[in-house]
């Protein structure tokens, strides 16, 4: 199809105007409209665009995830679950792989590779690791080996992951092995060397960015812990203080409402989940929940079981999960927790991302796609999009 400035018949929309109309659209109209013109296009994939559709969004989704290994690529799955107010999709894809996500995005770590996924977009790129690292099918991915981080550069806004890992080439120790520290740019798809952090890295207890910058938990000298900091941005490492608190196994670095925030699981003298979140500007750390679980959880049993916090509500209602595949909700006003799920296996909280990534993979595909045989997985509808998306867009220039 032509542009629409090249048609003679055509009405010329003035930008500003047009992107207004877009963000009143649902999603499956607005990823239609894309292929309309370069113009529209150029609007739906700008990052005014995607920034200001994500600000809209008034409730966060949870993503939780169907555990497949059908070989099929990871997407999400139609339809969605509500329970206690809260919805809830799922992506289909092997849990056997750690995954990150960042603003709707999803990072999954492969054998050989490194998946970025906007399931929204159904867009995935697939890069290597970089400077020749690889982990290999047999090769756990140990905390004391390997830790990665995936996060958005609040400045550029590009999404890049990050990647700490043991270096046992050549000449190098196995008692002093090297570290290589690096950084991989979704948009250009480049690898680029990292200054070693303050200290050294020992076991780490996940990652999460909050607001431009990746944190991870880890393990200095024996059972000393601290919190390293990477500003995407400037690319730069330091340090963050950490709460008057014991980190232990059940302790879990979370992103709670764009604060950075800790979860501690205490199961000796009281069973209780503590949160303490920070303000990234003052670095200053806070107790924000202490919740008593005992006889208001669906298990009795303490040992091995940890609790993780998802997503705050406006009325400070706080959704979190244990290690079991439980879903909960704690009500402060209350003071009452709510079963939402036995068995439902959280990734994250989730929302709308229409962030484009770069057209192709960086690496191709080292294994045709087969056929799979998950019943979740059906073939695509025939959609009549341009027209669905004229009426659509018709009745809401009528209705200005």
């Amino acid at each position: 199809m032509e542009e629409e400035e090249k048609n003679p018949s055509s009405i010329y929309i003035v930008t500003d105007l047009l992107e207004d109309i877009f963000l009143r659209l649902p999603l499956k109209s607005i990823l239609i409209s894309k292929s309309v013109s370069r113009r529209w296009k150029a609007i739906l994939e700008s990052k005014t665009f995607v920034e200001r559709r994500m600000s809209l969004q008034k409730n966060r989704k949870i993503l939780a995830t169907y555990n497949c290994d059908c070989s099929r690529e990871p997407r999400l799955l139609q339809g969605s679950w509500f329970k206690g107010g809260e919805q809830i999709v799922y992506l289909h894809y092997n849990t056997t792989r750690p995954s990150l996500t960042c603003y709707g995005l999803v990072c999954i770590l492969e054998p050989y590779w490194i998946d970025v996924l906007n399931p929204w977009t159904r867009q995935l790129r697939r890069y290597g690791f970089g400077f020749g690292t690889i982990i290999g099918e047999s090769s756990a991915f140990s905390p004391r080996n390997w830790a990665i981080g995936f996060g958005k550069d609040r400045v550029t806004g590009n999404y890049k992951v990050v990647k700490m890992c043991l270096l046992f080439f050549g000449k190098t120790s196995v008692r002093d092995p090297e570290v290589e520290y690096s950084v991989l740019d979704v948009e250009t798809g480049e690898w680029r060397m990292l200054s070693p952090p303050p200290c050294k890295v020992f076991a780490v207890k996940g990652s999460v960015c909050v607001n431009g910058s990746i944190y991870w938990l880890h393990n200095t000298i024996g059972t000393v812990w601290k919190i390293l900091a990477l500003d995407l941005d400037k690319e730069e490492f330091h340090n963050v203080s950490v709460p008057v608190m014991s980190v232990m196994q059940e302790t879990n670095i979370v992103n709670l409402d764009d604060r950075l925030a800790i979860a501690n699981t205490y199961t000796k003298a009281e069973w209780k989940l503590e949160i303490w979140s920070m303000d990234t500007e003052v670095k200053r750390w806070t107790k924000t929940y202490s919740i008593h679980l005992d006889n208001r959880v669906v298990s009795q049993e303490r040992h091995n079981r940890w609790f993780t916090p998802v997503s705050v509500s406006k009325q400070g209602n706080l959704v979190f999960y244990d290690n079991h595949n439980r879903l909960f909700k704690y009500y402060p006003r209350k003071n009452a927790i709510m079963c939402l799920s036995s068995d439902t296996c959280v990734i994250s909280p989730f929302f709308e991302n229409l962030a484009p990534l770069p057209l192709k993979s960086i690496i191709p595909y080292p294994h045709p796609r087969r056929r799979s045989r998950c019943p979740l997985l059906s073939s695509r509808s025939n959609e009549c999009g341009i027209l669905y998306f004229v009426l659509t867009t018709t009745l809401l220039w009528l209705s200005l």
